[in-house]
C-alpha cells in the first residue's frame, strides 16, 4: 500500500521566556530543573503556541517524484494536498507531533486543508510494538538501517528551533534564514534526511496488524481529544502552592541561616544537616520518611526534613507538570504513549503520569453526627460541631471539601484546616481531573484482572474456581497457606466488619509478590518485613508455591524436583523451556498452554493467544546455575530498559526466566483484553478520556449512558478468552475522577 512520509522543523518560544533582568531566555519558574521548550511543555501545548511556526517540511509521496522539501515562501505544496484530498495515508516518526503542527500551524494559520487523523500511520509507533527505541536515532542504530538520522541534526535544531541568547554584539533572538542562510539549508537537508531514515526503518519493521492499527488509531483519537482539568481547583492550589514554597523556602533560610539553600540544593542541606549530627545516605523521598519516623531528632532538623518533603513531593512537581501542558482549552493531551512498555505492549503515562496519580491525602475521620469527613487534626465538626468521629479514608468527598478551603486561596486557612498544605493539594490532584461543564464521567476496573489471567493460562483450577464465585483470593491465598480455614475469614469480616489481619499480613502480600516467581526481596518490596522475618517469608514463599502448582509449572525451568526425595531431573518444561527449546531450535515452535515461541530473524517471538506476538531481539543462551548448583542455560536479549533500578535505562542486553516470561505474557494478555474492551466502548458512544492498566474512564454528557451498561460492554470478551471470569464492577459516574 502506498504510503507517504512526512517531517517538520518547527520554529517556537513555547516553554521559553526572556527575563529582562538578566536579558537571556530562560525557563519558566517551575520547570523541572530548569529545562525549557517542547520537552518540559509537550506537543500539544507547543503547538498552539502563538510563536510556534513551520520552518521546513519534507514529503515523500512515493510517486517517483523523490523526497520534497518545502520551504515558508514557497508555493504551497498542492501535490501534498491532492494526495491527502484523495484519502491518501501520511507516515511519521511520532505521527502525532505532525498532526497536531498541520492542526493549529497548518490549518489554523496557513489555511492549507485539515489532514484527517484517521490518514495517519506512524513509524514509531509500528517500531515500539516490535519492542524498537522510541528515538529515531537510536531505532536506527539498533536496526543497522541503510539510512541514518542526520548527526547534525540536533546542534540545528538548537540554532535554528529555539531562541537565540543576545549578546553585545548581535542583539537579536532569534537566528533566520536571511542572517543563517547556511545553517537553514543544512536544516532542510536534516528534514529530507528524518524521512528517508523513517522509511528506512518503517520498511525493516512488520505493519500494524488490523486489530492494532485500530487501537493505536483509538489511543490517537483519546490524546488527541484530552482530559478536561478543572481550571478553577488548578489554579487554587498552584496559588496555595507558590504561597507555601515562598513561605517554606524563607524559613528553610532562616533555619539554616544559608541564603541562598533550596530544598534541591542537597550538598547543602546535608551540609547542615551533619553539622547537627543527622547523616543520611540519601535524602529522597524513602530515607527523608524513615527519618521523619524518629523521636530524637532536634526541631531544626525535623522542621528542614518536613520542608524537603513538602517542597518536594511528587504532588507538587505533578501540579506543575499539569500546569505547563494543559492546552488553552482546559484539556490536558497525550497521557498516554501506545506500547510505552515494550516488553508487554502496555500504555505507558506522559506529561503528568495520569497512571500515577496519588490516591490519599491528609488523614480523615467523618463526623459521627452530620457524616462530614474532615482533618482529623479538628477535633470539632465545622457544619455541625459536634466532637464525635468514626475513621474515614481519603476520597472524592474529602477531595471536594479540600478544595473549598484551598479556594480560599490562603495557605493559613489550608493549613489550619487540613494541615500539611502541600499534602493537601496532592490528595486533590486526582480530583482536578474531571468532566467538561455539561458532562460527566463513567468509569468502571476489571477486578483482579492479572490474577484471574494468571489463573486462567496457568489452569490453576481452584483459583478459577474462586473468580468464578466470590473473587476473595486474598482471603483464600491466606487460608491455603496458614491453613486457617477460608470460613474464618468470612466469620470475622461479618463478626467485626474488618477483615481478618492474615488476608493483609500474608494473603495481599503473597498475591502480589508470588505470581511472578518473587522470593524473599519480592515480599519485602510489599511490606511482609512489618510482619514477619525472612525465614517465615521464605516458608511461607514455599507454601505459597505448593498451593499453585500450575502456576508454578506455567514458569517453567530446566529441572524437576522428585515429588518425594531430593532427587533433580533436567527437563526444559512450562514457558522458560519453551523458550530455551525455540533458541536452540531456530524457525521450530514450542509452546505450553496456547503461549508458543519461535526464533526467527534473529528474533525470539512469543504468540499469545490473542495472535499478538511479544518480541525479544537477539536472544542468546549462556551458561549459568542453579541456587543449588545446577546447571542452567541463562537467556538474554536485547531490548529497551527503562527501569533505572535494573541497569541504565536505553538499550541493553537484558536477562529474562520463566517468572519474568510469565509476567510478561499475563500482563500483555491483560493489555489486550482491556483494549478490546477500549475499542468496544468507544463505539459504544463513550467517548474514553482515560484509561489505566485495568480501567476505562468516558466523558458523557450530563445523564447519558449508564454505569451498567459501561459494565456490560467492558463483559463482552474475545473469543479466545470468552469464558473466563473477568470481570468489570464498582463502576461510579460523577464529574470528578477518583479512586473508589
Amino acid at each position: 500500500m502506498r504510503v507517504a512520509e512526512i517531517d517538520f522543523e518547527t520554529y517556537s518560544e513555547a516553554g521559553y521566556y526572556f527575563d529582562p533582568v538578566k536579558d537571556k531566555w530562560r525557563a519558566p519558574d517551575g520547570f523541572p530543573q530548569g529545562k525549557a521548550g517542547l520537552q518540559s511543555i509537550g506537543a500539544p501545548a507547543y503547538a498552539e503556541h502563538p510563536s510556534t511556526e513551520l520552518l521546513k517540511l519534507s514529503y515523500n509521496l512515493k510517486d517517483g517524484k523523490g523526497p520534497q522539501l518545502w520551504s515558508p515562501g514557497d508555493p504551497a505544496p498542492t501535490d501534498l494536498f491532492t494526495y491527502i484530498a484523495q484519502e491518501g495515508l501520511i507516515e511519521a516518526w511520532n505521527s502525532s507531533f505532525e498532526f497536531l503542527i498541520w492542526h493549529h500551524v497548518c490549518v489554523g494559520r496557513m489555511g492549507w486543508p485539515p489532514l484527517p487523523l484517521n490518514q495517519l500511520r506512524c513509524a514509531m509507533a509500528k517500531g515500539a510494538a516490535w519492542g524498537l527505541p522510541g528515538a529515531l536515532a537510536k531505532a536506527a542504530q539498533v536496526l543497522d538501517a541503510p539510512e541514518k538520522k542526520d548527526p547534525r541534526g540536533d546542534a540545528l535544531i538548537r540554532k535554528l528551533c529555539i531562541p537565540k541568547q543576545p549578546t553585545k554584539k548581535d542583539r537579536s533572538l532569534r537566528r533566520t534564514p536571511e542572517t543563517h542562510p547556511q545553517e537553514f539549508k543544512q536544516l532542510g537537508e536534516y528534514c529530507i534526511q528524518d524521512i528517508k531514515a523513517e522509511e528506512s526503518i518503517s520498511s525493516m519493521t512488520p505493519d500494524l496488524s488490523a486489530e492494532e492499527l485500530e487501537l493505536w488509531l483509538l489511543d490517537q483519537r483519546i490524546n488527541t481529544r484530552g482530559v478536561y482539568i478543572d481550571p478553577k481547583g488548578l489554579s487554587d492550589c498552584i496559588e496555595v502552592v507558590r504561597q507555601a514554597r515562598e513561605q517554606y523556602s524563607a524559613e528553610l533560610i532562616q533555619i539554616t541561616g544559608i541564603p541562598d539553600i533550596t530544598i534541591n540544593k542537597l550538598a547543602q542541606l546535608r551540609d547542615w544537616l551533619l553539622e547537627w549530627g543527622f547523616e543520611t545516605p540519601s535524602l529522597d523521598k524513602i530515607h527523608v520518611a524513615a527519618a521523619l519516623e524518629r523521636t530524637d531528632l532536634p526541631p531544626e532538623v525535623y522542621r528542614v526534613l518536613q520542608i524537603r518533603v513538602a517542597l518536594g513531593s511528587a504532588g507538587v512537581k505533578k501540579l506543575a507538570a499539569i500546569e505547563r501542558t494543559i492546552s488553552s482549552d482546559d484539556r490536558l493531551r497525550a497521557l498516554f504513549q501506545y506500547c510505552g512498555a515494550r516488553q508487554t505492549g502496555r500504555w505507558a503515562g506522559r506529561g503528568a503520569q495520569p497512571q500515577n496519580l496519588t490516591t490519599g491525602g491528609p488523614e480523615v475521620c467523618r463526623c459521627g453526627t452530620c457524616g462530614r469527613t474532615r482533618w482529623v487534626g479538628l477535633s470539632i465538626c465545622l457544619r455541625c460541631l459536634s466532637t464525635e468521629s468514626k475513621p474515614a479514608e481519603w476520597g472524592v468527598e474529602a477531595a471536594e471539601i479540600a478544595l473549598e478551603a484551598i479556594a480560599s486561596r490562603n495557605l493559613r486557612v489550608v493549613e489550619a484546616l487540613w494541615g500539611d498544605a502541600t499534602d493537601a493539594v496532592a490528595g486533590c490532584l486526582r480530583s482536578l481531573f474531571s468532566a467538561a461543564p455539561g458532562h460527566e464521567l463513567i468509569c468502571s476496573d476489571y477486578s483482579a484482572i492479572e490474577a484471574v489471567v494468571l489463573a486462567e493460562l496457568a489452569g490453576e483450577s481452584w483459583r478459577q474456581e474462586v473468580f468464578r464465585t466470590h473473587g476473595k483470593i486474598y482471603e483464600m491465598s491466606a487460608a491455603k497457606i496458614s491453613g486457617v480455614p477460608f470460613e474464618e475469614f468470612t466469620q470475622y469480616k461479618e463478626e467485626t466488619g474488618s477483615h481478618h489481619p492474615l488476608r493483609k499480613k500474608i494473603g495481599k502480600v503473597a498475591e502480589l509478590a508470588s505470581g511472578y516467581g518473587g522470593w524473599i526481596n519480592a515480599w519485602l518490596q510489599f511490606g511482609a518485613g512489618e510482619f514477619m522475618n525472612e525465614a517465615e517469608i521464605k516458608n511461607n514463599v514455599l507454601l505459597w508455591r505448593a498451593a499453585s502448582p500450575m502456576i508454578v509449572e506455567f514458569w517453567g525451568g530446566q529441572w524437576r524436583k522428585h515429588p518425594d526425595r531430593w532427587e533433580w531431573t533436567q527437563e526444559l518444561h512450562g514457558l522458560e523451556g519453551a523458550a530455551i527449546s525455540a533458541i536452540l531450535s531456530p524457525g521450530q515452535c514450542f509452546g505450553y498452554r496456547g503461549i508458543r515461541y519461535k526464533v526467527s530473524g534473529d528474533v525470539l517471538y512469543c504468540c499469545l493467544l490473542s495472535g499478538r506476538t511479544l518480541q525479544y531481539h537477539k536472544p542468546r543462551l549462556y551458561p549459568g546455575e542453579t541456587p543449588f548448583g545446577k546447571p542452567i542455560q541463562c537467556i538474554t536479549f536485547e531490548g529497551w530498559n527503562s527501569d533505572s533500578t535494573k541497569g541504565p535505562v536505553g538499550w541493553m542486553r537484558r536477562e529474562t526466566y520463566g517468572g519474568k516470561l510469565c509476567e510478561n505474557v499475563v500482563q500483555a494478555t491483560a493489555r489486550d483484553i482491556l483494549g478490546h474492551a477500549m475499542s468496544n466502548v468507544e463505539k459504544a458512544g463513550y467517548p474514553i478520556v482515560l484509561h489505566v492498566h485495568d480501567e476505562i474512564v468516558s466523558e458523557v454528557k450530563a445523564g447519558a449512558g449508564s454505569i451498567e451498561e459501561f459494565e456490560s460492554i467492558m463483559g463482552d470478551l474475545p473469543e479466545w478468552c470468552k469464558d473466563w471470569p473477568v470481570k468489570a464492577s464498582g463502576g461510579w459516574r460523577g464529574r470528578r475522577y477518583r479512586k473508589d
